[in-house]
């Protein structure tokens, strides 16, 4: 006995509405969801911990290089160790967030002697911003 077929062959075009509505939904999620370079273009090696934050919008960065050079959102601060600079900015900043201080994150090189990530720390702390994070990297698993 021979059956006939109920399914006819579509021969048209392909509709490339759906399939750019699609690309597009990927590009934004990956656009959105992709972690964001805090100080694109300053070298710091920080160290590695289990313990990571992901840096949010709000947060301020403080870079401390292996040369003791310190930069405050991307922009030299100190090269040698006068902190005037960065205690004017973060006074700014305080006037202008006087309820809630952004939160401080800390990139420290690894080799960078730990009496001055403290001086960074003291000098926060005195400019009234109570919340600080060192900057880490996630371990990699054994």
């Amino acid at each position: 006995m021979k059956f006939r077929r109920r399914v006819a062959i579509f021969s048209g075009q392909l509709e490339l509405t759906p399939l750019v509505d699609v690309v597009l939904l990927l590009l934004i999620f990956f656009v959105l969801s992709s972690r964001y370079l805090t100080n694109p273009g300053i070298e710091v090696e920080v160290p590695e911990s289990v313990a990571t934050t992901n840096p949010e919008a709000t947060d301020l960065v403080i870079t401390i290089t292996q040369s003791n050079a310190v930069y405050f959102r991307g922009t030299l601060i100190s090269p040698v160790g006068d902190f005037e600079a960065l205690h004017t900015e973060l006074k700014k900043i305080k006037l202008a967030n006087p309820e809630t201080p952004p939160r401080i994150i800390i990139n420290a090189d690894e080799k960078v002697p730990w009496g001055r990530v403290v001086q960074i720390m003291d000098i926060t702390w005195v400019e009234g911003f109570p919340t600080r994070v060192i900057g880490t990297r996630p371990k990699e698993p054994r």
